[in-house]
């Protein structure tokens, strides 16, 4: 009997609390065991939180019993909530005076209180960690994992020694630095803390100063505080950088052998102005009435094998993370930037994907090489728009590539419109665009545009992992797909009643919803005030894309087969699949190397699945203190915006550059508020606030710390709806 064979079998029985020697004798009912190695196990299962050990010496599931593993998400305020790990349910509401010693992060186990409070102002997410609303209340008793090892924070010297402030307010006040632990910081300079002690009713949290980042105020010591703060780094070992400069060899005759040739293709690649990598090229010809569209996906495999010093540290990694003023690649700069990039005019590896389809873009027939390519030109999304918009000069330079792009683009609105029959979900929600001057200082904030030359891309991309995805699950591989499951029955009844509650007559299927459920709603709500609003509580709604190695579908895109293999340079999962998709081209992918990528897969999509979460957060987080850093500049000035969100502490509204701030209940104007959660409405007797208003708004403060923006409503504020 193993130790996971000893969970299930307490969890089978049918008394919840059983002693020692209850559970020896049940096991030795059933196989011949040795009674020291049961107790190493039961010592173990209670260890890692999966069993508990009572006062009375007693052994339970902690499923069958009141307590709750989960992760302790801290607050500001000194309260928090514990997101229950494995386990459906709400999230339970921690008092400050339950805390018990645990920080932000910590994995650990919970005691249900038999109550159910209705708070105010205790939001664990949203987007001031503000809202009112119910949870089930409960105690830490067991902290399992402490998972803060280091933080990052402003350094201080005051008369009996030195303190850290921390960035992340969730952790602690401030943790105390002995002297000679200090690395020589200097006060109002942002360091790397690894911490010694953790805070307690008695005692402040100690630590050690590990590196220091910089002057606080300086260019690029913000963004790197948040990246050191997330545990990521944006340099590579030494190792790691001697074996890409040893790789990153122009290919030769050897490395072209069994390779399709697309050199006399009429080949480009299109990205943004600021992009260095190129992991994909397209091109398009007319055949047979329909279309034949190549994609050409760099193969990165061919330089970074598995187990190699490189794919260890971008197996580490798993995702290119990018900020407006960094970027934190998944490989070295001499395979992303030089070697694995499909610059134009060099003949660079790839794998290629030629897709045959009729007049109405049906898919006809397709064919996956190994092959080599020499890009025609770097096209950019601007200049690509100007020439499907006919702008003469544009039209003019690139008189070459007119009549492919033209096509390019009646391909993708046949493609456009096929996902659109399928109910693919287009939710068109604003994305921000952060530009940046030569001296790393914010230039300007606004809603990146998406054109038509980005939806070509989107379009492409996206029928070539179809393609791929849908080939490799028909030939029963271990592969690694992307896969958006379908949103809970609970979901869907919560996004009915927030939509009911505003007053809106729309309502989607709650048991098992399809894409073109969702859909309608989108189509619904087009072109309306609510708009953004109501698809931003609908994309919350959904489940959250990630990695699997079961192909179970993609609700988002309608699509039964999906996967991402047009990014190896900056995803792991696309990697991955390129190496399995060569195996398989020569006949390998058998025997152990069958064994070895079955158990692979897994690993890298959990991986995978992880580091993009934490990737996505630090993006969100470095984007939410730019934005607040470029409002501070216009602090007294006025802007037009939306109400996307309602609390008990006051109202949230978004411009239309996609900068969001709060109008706290203080800064409203005087009035009796009642806030009813179920309408999502703020209403006094004088003034009403609901989602989707439009309102002109004053900026008054940013916090920086804090990365949030405050706003006032203009003097000349009209006291009646």
């Amino acid at each position: 009997m193993n130790k996971n064979e000893l969970l299930e079998m307490l969890r089978s029985q049918r008394e919840t609390y059983l002693s020692e020697s209850q559970i020896t004798k049940i096991c030795g009912a059933k196989v011949n065991f040795n009674i020291s190695a049961i107790k190493n196990m039961l010592s173990s299962l209670v260890d890692e939180g999966s069993v508990i050990l009572t006062d009375r010496h007693k052994y339970a599931v902690i499923e069958k019993t009141n307590i709750v593993k989960g992760k302790f998400i801290g607050n500001i305020k000194g309260f928090g909530f514990v997101e229950r790990i494995s386990e459906l349910g709400d999230d339970l509401f921690i008092p400050e005076k339950s805390v018990n010693g645990a920080v932000h992060g910590d994995i650990v186990l919970a005691r249900i209180v038999p109550k159910v409070i209705k708070h105010k102002n205790y939001g664990r997410g949203g987007r001031n960690n503000d809202y009112s609303g119910r949870s089930t209340e409960a105690e830490i008793v067991r902290i399992l994992e402490r998972s803060t090892k280091s933080l990052v924070g402003t350094f201080m010297v005051y008369a009996g020694g030195a303190i850290v402030a921390p960035d992340d307010k969730r952790f602690a006040d401030q943790v105390f630095i002995p002297m000679d632990k200090t690395m020589g910081a200097k006060t109002n300079q942002k360091v790397v803390v690894e911490v010694t002690a953790y805070p307690s009713r008695n005692q402040m949290a100690m630590g050690a100063v590990t590196e220091i980042l910089g002057d606080v105020g300086d260019i690029g010591v913000d963004t790197l505080s948040i990246v050191r703060s997330f545990g990521l780094t944006e340099k590579f070992p030494e190792t790691v950088l001697l074996e890409a400069k040893a790789v990153a060899n122009e290919p030769d005759e050897h490395d072209l052998k069994n390779r399709k040739d697309f050199t006399n293709d009429l080949i480009i690649t299109i990205d943004g102005d600021d992009a260095r990598d190129f992991d994909d090229a397209i091109g398009l010809k007319l055949i047979d009435g329909g279309y034949e569209l190549s994609v050409h996906i760099a193969d990165v495999s061919h330089y970074v094998t598995q187990d190699s010093e490189i794919d260890k540290e971008a197996f580490k990694r798993a995702t290119s993370v990018y900020f407006p003023d960094m970027v934190l690649p998944m490989l070295p700069e001499e395979l992303s930037n030089n070697i694995c990039s499909l610059m134009p005019d060099r003949i660079r590896l790839t794998l290629s994907v030629v897709i045959k389809f009729d007049e109405k873009a049906n898919i006809k027939d397709y064919q996956i090489y190994k092959g080599f390519i020499k890009s025609h030109n770097r096209m950019t999304y601007k200049n690509v728009t100007k020439i499907l918009n006919g702008d003469v000069d544009a039209c003019k330079e690139y008189a070459h590539l007119v009549p492919m792009l033209k096509n390019m683009e009646e391909l993708a609105n046949l493609l456009i419109k096929r996902r659109d029959i399928a109910g693919q979900l287009d939710f068109n929600l604003p994305e921000v665009q952060i530009d940046m001057d030569e001296k790393n200082k914010i230039k300007d904030i606004y809603r990146k545009p998406r054109d038509m030359s980005d939806r070509l891309i989107e379009q492409f991309m996206v029928v070539t992992n179809e393609v791929v995805a849908r080939h490799m699950k028909n030939m029963q591989l271990p592969f690694v797909y992307r896969i958006h499951e379908v949103p809970t029955q609970e979901k869907m009844h919560a996004f009915n009643e927030c939509v009911k509650g505003l007053g809106l007559n729309l309502s989607i299927t709650e048991i098992d919803p399809k894409p073109r459920d969702v859909q309608k709603i989108i189509m619904a709500v087009k072109g309306r005030p609510m708009e953004t609003v109501i698809n931003s509580i609908l994309l919350r709604s959904m489940q959250k894309a990630k990695y699997s190695e079961l192909p179970v579908g993609h609700f988002g895109l309608a699509l039964a087969d999906y996967c991402h293999f047009t990014s190896p340079i900056r995803r792991y999962p696309d990697l991955t699949i390129h190496r399995i998709i060569k195996l398989s081209m020569d006949g390998e992918m058998v025997g152990k190397t069958f064994g070895f990528y079955e158990n692979f897969v897994v690993e890298s999509a959990e991986q995978s699945s992880r580091r993009e979460r934490l990737a996505d957060e630090a993006e969100r987080t470095v984007d939410d203190l730019k934005k607040a850093e470029y409002m501070t500049q216009f602090i007294g000035k006025e802007f037009s915006g939306v109400v996307s969100g309602i609390s008990e502490s006051g109202i949230f509204v978004q411009l239309e550059n996609t900068v969001e701030g709060m109008v706290t209940m203080d800064d409203l104007p005087k009035d009796n508020y009642t806030y009813d959660e179920v309408k999502w409405t703020m209403f006094g007797k004088n003034n009403t606030f609901k989602l989707g208003q439009k309102l002109k708004v004053v900026v008054s403060n940013t916090d920086l710390i804090l990365r949030k923006v405050y706003f006032t409503l203009p003097e000349d504020f009209a006291k009646k709806d």
